[in-house]
């Protein structure tokens, strides 16, 4: 219950809030970089449009003996002047292209000057000293590098924080992130920890990132008399990586239903109308059915677009999709015994430049034992002794489409190419297409071969059984000239799909749960991280 009203009271503050916030952060991007001193070099990228104010401004409060001694901004490789102390009443003319530090009583406010009012990106740079705590047991940073009550709700968040001179794994660092609904991993390629927003913040949202280090990697003067179960255990409070569920109580379940009835008639859908349109390039209303197979057929970038629209509601719906195109590749065989369907694997594998359908294929041979034959249940209790290899998976699922979209140039810098927003208004549209069968007397059974691509987009969609039964009505020989199976087989074949597609969800959802609740990396906490240092609330534009 607490965090049902979390969730929905987070969701309504940030819809009220959206019309109030001053101008727009499309992106924040930081890199914070460990020395063996323990001091951190900040490095922040601020992806903005400015509509009022005179300047931009980040706050560090709670600084304890944390230092911030200089501050370097620029835009567009053009270096911001350095004035030292900074005069927030100067004019917008006076304060373009410079910046400078206020000093408070318990921390500091870096600011430039914006120059102009519209769209920006600005580069920052400073030092924190002792940032690196050294403790009894352990080192450890605790930090809150994105504070709440920003002017405006940023879309997207990413931290990475890495070691200049050692690379940090599991075996030397365990993480934790709170603030905000996101992920927490460990980057094996570059020895970082990265946190990555999934989801727009509200006004509330925050990145408060605490990490633990073994003796040794640093030599921080900053010491402290206080174990990490400390530290750790003040940031657990009120988090959910705590074991300790509160009870529903009336008020609780009272607060969980104002809070519902609030949302309901207040979140006005606003913000996220306006993220639809940046990934779909016209309103939703404008929108209407298509025939195309958008992204020329690539289910990657198919999966990643729905889930960057909020579309994503069937789970690990890639998987039952994927398993389609296995069967109609001759890569799995469809066995009947009874009622009861199996899938037996033949001779013929996947093609290897597709990782997923690859690596999906080898856990269910895997799970399949010595006989081939991937029986019911036997994937189910083959993931849960592998819950890792199976999280893994679910985890390139949704990065592996965003990585091929850059690579082609359909994502520049987060954001959609025209073409690419053209493919995902296809996505959306070939949709309807698929719910739409009032032309099927145009189409005859020679499009056979085009509807088994159609039916793993249904499975894509989470529809394919909806979609199945239609076609099966309307023309029935030609789903089994689609298909190869008559519709019962199908429909088994399509459950089938679907169960191992939860099994999949759900082992994920669990080995993230179980991981991040060890510092492991996995899912982020929005409550919770008590007792950081720095950040504080506001910031942005004023």
């Amino acid at each position: 219950m607490k965090r049902l009203i979390i969730s929905f009271l987070a969701a309504l503050t940030f819809t009220l809030a959206a019309f109030a916030s001053d101008g727009r952060i499309r992106e924040i991007d930081i890199v914070l970089t460990l020395n063996p001193d323990g001091s951190a070099t900040v490095c922040e990228r601020w992806d903005v449009r400015v509509d009022s104010g005179t300047e931009w401004y980040l706050v560090r409060r709670n600084l304890g003996d944390i230092r911030i001694p200089t501050l370097s901004v620029s835009e567009n490789g053009g270096q911001f002047r350095y004035v030292g102390e900074w005069d927030i009443d100067k004019s917008l003319e006076q304060k373009a292209r410079t910046c400078g530090i206020v000093h408070k009583s318990d921390g500091v406010e870096l600011c430039w000057g914006v120059g102009s009012y519209g769209d920006h990106i600005f580069d920052v740079q400073y030092t924190m000293t002792n940032a690196v705590k050294s403790l009894q047991d352990y080192d450890c940073l605790h930090l809150q590098l994105v504070s709440p009550g920003l002017s405006a709700e940023p879309e997207r968040v990413s931290v990475s924080i890495r070691a200049s001179e050692v690379a940090l794994t599991t075996s030397n660092t365990r993480a934790w992130g709170f603030g905000f609904e996101g992920d927490c991993l460990f980057n094996e390629e570059n020895g970082s920890v990265e946190y990555r927003s999934s989801s727009r913040f509200s006004s509330r949202s925050s990145v408060i990132a605490l990490l633990r280090f073994d003796k040794g990697m640093f030599h921080s003067p900053s010491v402290q008399d206080r174990s990490f179960d400390d530290v750790l255990e003040t940031a657990l409070e009120g988090s959910s990586y705590s074991s300790d569920e509160e009870d529903d109580s009336f008020l609780g379940v009272l607060l969980g239903f104002l809070a519902i009835i609030a949302g309901v008639f207040c979140l006005t859908r606003f913000a996220v109308k306006m993220h639809r349109k940046s990934i779909l390039g016209v309103k939703d209303s404008e929108i209407g059915w298509c025939r195309d197979i958008p992204f020329s057929s690539d289910l990657a970038k198919s999966y990643y677009t729905l889930k960057q629209l909020g579309e994503d509601k069937k789970g690990s719906s890639l998987a039952g999709a994927l398993i389609l195109r296995m069967i109609y590749n001759g890569e799995l065989n469809v066995v009947k015994k009874g009622d009861r369907v199996d899938l037996a694997f033949t001779d013929r594998t996947p093609d290897g430049s597709d990782r997923l359908a690859s690596n999906l294929y080898d856990m269910m041979l895997r799970a399949s034992g010595e006989d081939r034959v991937l029986q019911d249940k036997e994937f189910s209790r083959w993931s849960s002794s592998h819950q890792k290899q199976v999280s893994d998976w679910a985890q390139d699922c949704a990065q592996r489409g965003k990585l091929l979209m850059a690579q082609s140039g359909e994502l520049r810098g987060g954001k959609y190419s025209p073409e690419a927003q053209l493919q995902a208004r296809n996505l959306l549209g070939f949709r309807m297409f698929l719910k739409d069968f009032t032309l099927i007397s145009e189409r005859g059974s020679e499009q056979a071969e085009l509807w088994r691509e159609y039916l793993v987009y249904a499975a894509l969609y989470g529809i394919a059984s909806e979609v199945a039964k239609q076609l099966h009505d309307i023309n029935p020989t030609l789903l089994e000239q689609a298909t190869s199976y008559d519709f019962d087989t199908l429909d088994q074949v399509l459950w089938r799909s679907r169960m191992l597609s939860r099994s999949i969800t759900n082992t994920a959802a669990s080995y993230a749960q179980a991981q991040a609740s060890k510092g492991l990396g996995g899912s982020t906490s929005f409550g919770g991280g008590g007792g950081f240092s720095g950040g504080g609330f506001g910031g942005g534009s004023r």
